[in-house]
C-alpha cells in the first residue's frame, strides 16, 4: 500500500509539475530540450523506485537510487538550459529585426 501511495504521489506531483512546464517560452521551440525533460520524469520514477525499496540509507540500493536522482536532475538542468537558450535566440533575432531601419527612398 506505501508503494502505491508514493507512485501515485509521484506520478500527481510530475502531472503538475509538466503543465508548469509546457508555459515556458521555449516549449514548442526546442525539441532537445522537452527530450531531456521527458527523460528526467522517467528517471525521477526509477530514482524513487529505487530509493523507496531501499532498506535502509546506508545499502547499495539508496546509493543507486542517489545515482538516478543526479542523472535526473542532470536531465533537468539540460533541458531547461535548452529551453532557456532557444529563447534568447528567438528573443535576439526578434530584436535585430525590429532594429532594422525602414528605407528613406520613395521609388
Amino acid at each position: 500500500m506505501d508503494s502505491t501511495i508514493t507512485a501515485v504521489a509521484v506520478v500527481i506531483v510530475l502531472a503538475v509539475w509538466h503543465a508548469h512546464n509546457r508555459r515556458h517560452p521555449g516549449w514548442r521551440a526546442s525539441s532537445d530540450g522537452r527530450f531531456n525533460i521527458y527523460c528526467g520524469y522517467a528517471l525521477v520514477a526509477i530514482a524513487t523506485y529505487w530509493l523507496h525499496t531501499a532498506p535502509t540509507a546506508t545499502g547499495w540500493e539508496w546509493a543507486v537510487g542517489n545515482l538516478w536522482a543526479l542523472g535526473a536532475m542532470l536531465a533537468f538542468v539540460t533541458g531547461f538550459g535548452a529551453l532557456n537558450r532557444v529563447t534568447a535566440e528567438h528573443a535576439l533575432s526578434a530584436q535585430l529585426l525590429e532594429s532594422l531601419e525602414g528605407s528613406t527612398t520613395n521609388l
